[in-house]
């Protein structure tokens, strides 16, 4: 059916559109089967409540890619209405901030969520990732795609190690905000060198190639940069997804 054609991609900006799609949604004869077959990405962003983000991620159970684009500003300091959903889901790519599950929780590791076991593609929005902690992401074992934020005067070079120890990672992205020479420095001279890390700017992020509806597009582009490496056996960073 054309329905389910139309369906496959689902990108909310809004709390207005998402309400309107959760009612198109209900009106189809059995709306949990509909979503479940039919929608296979979904990106939610903008001023949609934690609360409306729980029902459409817990209808459309059937998601493989997920883009969390939102803030916790609804979200309750004793329950959180996303957890429940989310980990039902078997997700193959990940995009999210981090305060939208572990607001109220006061250590963070991933691995206890399930919802984090079967990614491949994980894309963490949060500027202090590697500042203190690793959150549990050498112990997510099925990951071969990752993107972080690093910056020279915070991230500390010892946890960048156990992520390129990793036995899957093929393709390190990290999202800069200091200029490509500095953070390259960094890199450096902390012996992190490494065919697999594509550096992006920040700005360049900001423009969309970092946080844009076509996730797989970016997670293709960054992984031609490293093949490409690969074959010419360069060690070279590069601060764009081309």
């Amino acid at each position: 059916r054309i329905e389910k054609f139309l369906y496959h991609t689902i990108v909310l900006p809004n709390e207005n559109v998402a309400t309107r799609f959760l009612s198109s949604v209900y009106s189809q004869p059995h709306p949990h089967n509909f979503t479940c077959q039919a929608v296979k990405s979904v990106c939610l962003k903008g001023d949609i409540c934690v609360s409306t983000s729980a029902e459409i991620i817990s209808l459309c159970s059937g998601t493989l890619n997920l883009a969390l684009w939102i803030g916790p500003s609804d979200l309750d300091k004793k329950t959180n209405p996303l957890l429940e959903p989310l980990d039902r889901l078997t997700l193959t790519s990940l995009s999210l901030s981090l305060s939208l599950l572990f607001s109220h929780t006061p250590s963070i590791s991933l691995f206890t969520l399930q919802v984090f076991h079967s990614l491949t593609h994980l894309e963490i929005l949060n500027c202090w990732v590697l500042w203190n902690s690793t959150v549990g992401l050498e112990h997510l074992h099925g990951l071969t795609h990752l993107c972080l934020h690093i910056h020279t005067w915070r991230t500390k070079p010892g946890l960048i190690v156990p992520l390129l120890s990793h036995p899957c990672i093929r393709v390190l992205v990290f999202c800069i905000s200091e200029g490509i020479n500095a953070e390259q420095a960094f890199l450096e001279s902390n012996l992190l060198s490494d065919f697999r890390i594509v550096l992006l700017s920040q700005d360049l992020a900001s423009q969309g190639d970092v946080g844009h509806e076509d996730i797989s597009s970016f997670w293709t582009g960054a992984k031609k940069i490293v093949d490409r490496r690969q074959v010419d056996q360069g060690m070279s960073f590069i601060t764009s997804m081309i």
